[in-house]
């Protein structure tokens, strides 16, 4: 059977099709801003072309993309109705006022971006639980039917159903989740104990706001892209990348599309715990450079972090996710000067349409990718394997009129300095993601993928001072092999709210071994076998707002306790040990081995390569003429020492002077860096 996974990003769409034998195809299409899967079935038809493949032999599909990221960040999700308890109509507005939410912490006149629910579509019914679940006052039914006329008369498209307490007796939700689907027929209704059983009020219903927004849109396209793949010719399992870097069936996605959130960056983190578990390398850094974004995830002992409550454009979602920080410095981003004469980058990008200058569909601003075409980083002849050629000139023109010009510098220094910018803005986001959180990077391979990834990979290692790069096979599609290489996952979680000293660990461990049994038979339904499960706790001190996830020590309350404040010390440097501890949560994490195991085939290496040909590279303030590898052509054992470049269809990497490159079994490039190198 062979396996195809596709990632759509905001710039390509990349493809890649692994055989029975464990040979891998690639591809890059332009994604399709307008229709994207119009782009993905493209990218599924060329990819056949590629393997001499026909689409009967392909038995499975995997797929992320960054579609929901974008239409809650656009508010281009459909129109949404709230349903809340009496008395809390405002909560979206309100927000969570006593903690920091807001992008930007120090930005006195900084605005929250609008609610995601217009006041109009905001309703109450009333009825009350009390903190424990039980009922204060009834539902009114009357009242809901009045609700559910005005929504009837309305254009919207979803509804989102959140009471207060829910999480701890979901009775009334359930009843008026069901109410409102039949009265409202073509409605997605949506309730928050199904998405985020968990205490915090503005958290769960902005949680469910979303999953609500987000779920016509992604049905009506997860239903578009199988009949547009089936149209293909395909007609074998299709599956989509989570935000916890698992895969899951259609029907579970297009019930819970805010899983989808982190789709395609958690693709790429999956493929690296896979080489990661095969080649050693694992604990790592891992920088994800796109066409819009740079991302930035850990992995130790090659397990990703994990968290369950993230910011996404100030917008509060509670989904387990691998943890992943993303800031505006992709290849595609636009460069530009400031009022003061600073050079800044992002958050704006060319995206596919019209794309950096140099693609010569149209843009005129500049971008990362055409400085670095300018600064030699890039061939404009070769890049995607010669398939796209580049517009030197047209970048050239776009760094002289809005860099070069405003600065009045040349525009090779004009484009060395957006490369540094970009450099600076990626080093801080990796220093966050280690340091901010009690890691030491220089004990950390930095793993880096995505198109522009390795182009900037060696000057960010040396700013953070580390001393070994290592580059996977078709990095710029690795989010994509992620797809095919990821295993099936699910997550269930319950609210618990109990003091740790006090818990009833048979209780608990009732509660788990429920939790363990949805998540197999969600599992199972999907024809999986072998389910690993994974036992966790939410624990925080009291007083606290915010609890720590760790993983379950056992059932003993001293372990639990010495558990959860390790991970507090590893986080904050301190624990309170006469403290009282509340556990908030318990977790599974339901795991079936379904990726694929086998051996990876990337190439058909030659036995004694040799440079292809030269190009002129620019290393600080001078132009170098380096021999160019082709990273094709290089067997296992192999080494390229610098100064060189080693390019392959879907990126390129140059070598300072005292860098040494080689391939190991896995057709990984390590790099380990020399004490000076060169810098761009």
């Amino acid at each position: 059977m062979k396996r195809v996974g596709i990632d759509v990003g905001g710039t390509f769409t990349d493809v890649v099709l692994i055989e029975e034998d464990g040979r891998v195809h690639t591809t890059k299409v332009p994604t399709t801003p307008a229709d994207r899967v119009q782009g993905a079935v493209a990218g599924f038809r060329r990819i056949l072309e590629v393997a001499g493949a026909r689409a009967e032999e392909v038995g499975f599909i995997g797929h992320g993309s960054t579609m929901a990221t974008n239409m809650v960040v656009e508010h281009t999700g459909a129109p949404t109705a709230l349903v809340a308890t009496k008395g809390f109509r405002d909560l979206l507005e309100l927000r969570r006022i006593a903690r920091h939410d807001r992008a930007d912490l120090y930005d006195l006149l900084f605005d929250n971006p609008a609610p995601l629910v217009p006041r109009r579509h905001r309703f109450e019914v009333p009825e009350r639980l009390d903190w424990r679940g039980h009922v204060e006052h009834p539902l009114d039914m009357a009242a809901l039917e009045e609700v559910a006329a005005r929504i009837a008369r309305s254009d919207v498209e979803a509804v989102a159903v959140c009471f207060l307490h829910a999480f701890m007796n979901p009775v009334h939700e359930q009843a008026a989740a069901t109410f409102l689907a039949e009265r409202l027929p073509g409605r997605f209704v949506t309730a928050s104990h199904e998405v985020n059983p968990q205490l915090g009020e503005y958290e769960r219903t902005s949680t469910t706001v979303m999953n609500a927004m987000l779920g016509p849109v992604c049905a009506r396209y997860i239903r578009t892209l199988g009949t547009g793949l089936a149209g293909a010719g395909f007609g074998g399992e299709l599956l989509f990348m989570t935000s916890n870097g698992g895969l899951a069936h259609a029907e579970l996605v297009a019930a819970r599309p805010v899983l989808l959130l982190e789709s395609g960056p958690a693709g790429g983190v999956s493929a690296a715990i896979r080489l990661a578990e095969r080649t050693g390398y694992r604990d790592a850094i891992l920088g994800d450079m796109g066409g819009t974004t740079f991302d930035v995830s850990l992995i130790r002992d090659a397990r990703a972090e994990l968290r369950t409550t993230s910011l996404l454009h100030s917008y509060t979602v509670r989904a387990p996710s691998i943890d992943i920080d993303s800031i505006g410095a992709g290849g595609g981003s636009i460069a530009w000067v400031d009022a003061g004469g600073g050079v800044r980058i992002g958050p704006q990008s060319a995206g596919a349409d019209p794309g950096p200058a140099c693609y010569g569909r149209g843009g005129t601003r500049p971008t990362v990718t055409d400085c670095n075409l300018l600064l030699g980083h890039i061939d404009p002849e070769t890049f995607l394997d010669g398939g796209f050629r580049l517009d030197v000139g047209a970048a050239e023109r776009a760094v002289a009129e809005h860099v070069s010009g405003p600065l009045g510098i040349s525009v090779m220094e004009a484009a060395h300095t957006v490369r540094a910018v970009a450099n600076a803005l990626m080093a801080q986001a990796m220093r966050l993601m280690t340091v901010e959180r009690g890691h030491d990077p220089r004990e950390y391979t930095y793993l880096c993928y995505g198109g522009a990834g390795p182009v900037h990979a060696l000057d960010l290692a040396r700013e953070l001072e580390m001393t070994r790069v290592v580059v996977p096979p078709a990095p710029g599609l690795f989010s994509a092999l992620g797809m095919v290489l990821a295993d099936r996952q699910v997550d269930r979680q319950a609210a618990i709210e109990a003091e740790l000293d006090s818990l009833d660990t048979a209780a608990l461990q009732a509660r788990f071994a429920a939790l363990e049994e949805q998540a197999t038979a969600a599992l199972s339904e999907g024809g999986a076998a072998g389910v690993e499960l994974r036992r966790r706790l939410d624990c925080r001190y009291a007083g606290q707002p915010d609890s720590i996830l760790f993983d379950w020590p056992g059932s003993d309350a001293t372990a639990i306790r010495q558990a959860f404040e390790e991970e507090h010390r590893r986080l904050w440097n301190f624990d309170k040990p006469d403290q009282v501890a509340i556990v908030n949560n318990i977790r599974i994490e339901g795991r079936a081995p379904s990726g694929w195991r086998g051996t990876l085939r990337f190439a058909d290496a030659v036995d004694a390569p040799a440079p292809w040909r030269r190009r002129a590279v620019r290393l600080g303030n001078t132009a170098q003429d380096l021999p160019v590898w082709r990273r094709r052509d290089l067997p296992p054992g192999f080494a390229v020492q610098g100064p060189a470049v080693i390019e392959e269809q879907s990126s390129s990497i140059v070598l300072g002077a005292d860098d040494t490159a080689r391939v190991d079994d896995a057709f990984m490039l390590v790099i380990d860096l020399g004490p000076e190198g060169g810098r761009a």
